[in-house]
């Protein structure tokens, strides 16, 4: 008995670890690299911008009704054709006057392309790379 429920501790323990680590890496990735402009307030309203009423101030930007990094990978996901290629994690861009997330094309863990997302708008803008 108390075999098993060493390994139902260590099941639970490596699964909120995982949990932990993907968590972290979403919360990175909905951070523009630059947020200088930012307040900490407008940085926390990014990583939780899961609803459609969320609202960032963006140098000097207004923008209500911003789709969501993973609102943006599966939108990606849809125009990705080349088998076994994923949409990797979105990040925060700002494409003159358009805020966008780039969304990498992964295949075996390696970036072949990426897909450009409008954030207000959740229009594909393009791509780059091998794979579309």
């Amino acid at each position: 008995m108390n075999e098993k429920l060493s390994r139902v501790l260590l099941l639970m323990g490596v699964m909120l670890t995982v949990m932990t680590v993907v968590a972290l890496a979403l919360f990175a990735s909905g951070i523009p690299e630059n947020n200088s402009n930012l307040t900490k307030e407008e940085v926390m309203a990014m990583d939780n911008n899961t609803t459609n009423n969320t609202t960032i101030n963006s140098s000097n930007k207004n923008i209500k009704n911003l789709i969501s990094p993973a609102e943006a990978q599966e939108i990606a996901e849809k125009f990705i054709k080349e088998p076994g290629a994923k949409a990797g994690i979105p990040k925060w861009d700002e494409s003159g006057n358009k805020m966008v997330y780039i969304v990498p094309v992964v295949i075996n863990g390696t970036n072949v392309g990426e897909i450009t997302i409008n954030a207000l708008t959740g229009e594909n803008m393009g791509g780059a790379g091998g794979v579309s």
